[in-house]
């Protein structure tokens, strides 16, 4: 039995702690607003390491992708595909909360105003910073992306000085996880704490919007995974596609939600791919990468996630709104989702990106804990997806580059 719940152990410790903190909130509010202290501090240790932690992961991760050149076209499709499958599911989920709203006019008392800002929102500022020292800001979450994607670009096309910078990245990240896992001894402590403080003035309604919030997802999750999934598998390979999929996919969905893991799927899923006879070549160059470029399952819950806290705050979900709530979906996909141990990064990221209150960040956590497991699913199995796609737009180019490059060599 131990075993079966081993790799939940975390979220169960740590929606525990929540759910703790939340009843002490609604209980004894007094004591509950001594508490907010304890949960500053830790939120402060997280928003301290989250500028080193995004800088070296994504740079480390891109700066190994060494192959560019190399790989070109297919590399080049499962970015695109990657974008694609991330953008799909936002969409829809934006599309289902709006029809439904989980909080259904339960708003979130925060005793302060609260605003994202007025008018247009500032892209240009956003998506850059006019210094170098405006990098090294948990507000700039999103220009430190892009530049450090840019120079893990470069330090990969620099040849044996770029593997020296490469190897001194991964020993600082390595490093840098290690304080990571050192913090995340004491989340539940923390984030207990300071959802206690959030809870003491809050009405004891607001918990049923949580119960909305993820049923709704585990509904959009299920239609994506039967529909979206057979979708994928025509796009790929037609109406044999559609069957070899389905007769494969339950071994790599069972074990994603056995383990919460992509990576821990991962051989499932190439044994996946070659039974469904999509060529050994392609699979072993897409699934390994697909791994940490398409989440799917984690773009679906960052959408949610910030439309569901908009909803509670009483904020407008503007077309700004809605373009940047895209954005941040498809990065934490794309990018965040890559990085190991975040650090409730993906809360972070919404929170310092759109403006919104720190207060937010256990009600964000409590959502991605929660749908953790039908969202690694998602991501699964829709690497099998992306992985017939890119066969079907790739496989004879790189057979012929193949054949090629053997004939050059001989």
């Amino acid at each position: 039995m131990w075993q079966k719940i081993k790799p939940y152990r975390s979220s169960i410790i740590l929606l525990s702690a929540l759910m703790l903190g939340g009843l002490i909130g609604i209980l004894f509010p007094v004591f509950a607003l001594k508490l907010k202290p304890l949960g500053q501090i830790f939120l402060n240790l997280l928003f301290m390491i989250i500028v080193p932690l995004v800088a070296i992961s994504v740079t480390s991760s891109i700066a190994h992708m060494t192959d560019l050149k190399k790989l070109g076209a297919i590399l080049a499709t499962i970015f695109l595909v990657s974008i694609i499958m991330a953008i799909i599911p936002t969409l829809g989920i934006i599309g289902l909360a709006s029809i439904y709203d989980p909080a259904q006019g339960v708003t979130l008392d925060l005793h302060q105003g609260v605003s994202t800002g007025s008018g247009d929102m500032d892209f240009v500022n956003l998506l850059t910073t006019n210094d170098f020292v405006g990098l090294l800001s948990k507000s700039n979450i999103l220009a430190l992306i892009i530049m450090s994607v840019i120079s893990g670009i470069a330090i990969g096309q620099s040849g044996k000085e770029g593997e020296k910078v490469s190897a001194m990245l991964d020993s600082l990240n390595t490093v840098i996880m290690k304080i990571v896992s050192i913090l995340m001894l004491v989340a539940p402590v923390g984030l207990g704490a300071y959802f206690a403080s959030t809870m003491a003035s809050q009405d004891t309604e607001l918990l049923s919007t949580f119960a909305r919030a993820i049923g709704l997802f585990l509904i959009a999750a299920a239609l994506y995974y039967t529909l979206g999934s057979t979708l994928y598998a025509w796009l790929g390979g037609g109406i044999n596609g559609v069957k070899q999929f389905w007769r494969n996919a339950i071994e790599p969905s069972a074990t994603a939600l056995g383990t919460s893991s992509s990576l821990a799927s991962l051989p499932v899923n190439i044994r996946a791919a070659n039974k469904m006879g999509i060529k050994e070549e392609i699979a072993d160059i897409c699934l390994p990468l697909l791994v940490n470029l398409n989440k799917g399952g984690a773009a679906m819950t960052t959408a949610l996630k910030i439309v569901f806290i908009y909803s509670i705050l009483g904020l407008d979900f503007t077309a700004d709104v809605f373009a940047l709530t895209v954005l941040i979906s498809v990065l934490s996909a794309f990018v965040i989702g890559g990085v190991p141990g975040g650090a409730f990064l993906g809360e972070i990221f919404i929170v310092t990106t759109l403006g919104l209150p720190i207060e937010v960040i256990p009600i964000l956590v409590i959502i991605g804990a929660v749908t953790d497991a039908p969202a690694t699913v998602i991501n699964v199995i829709h690497d099998l997806n992306a992985t017939q796609i890119i066969e079907r737009i790739n496989g004879k180019r790189y057979a012929k580059s193949k054949v090629l490059d053997t004939k050059a060599n001989t």
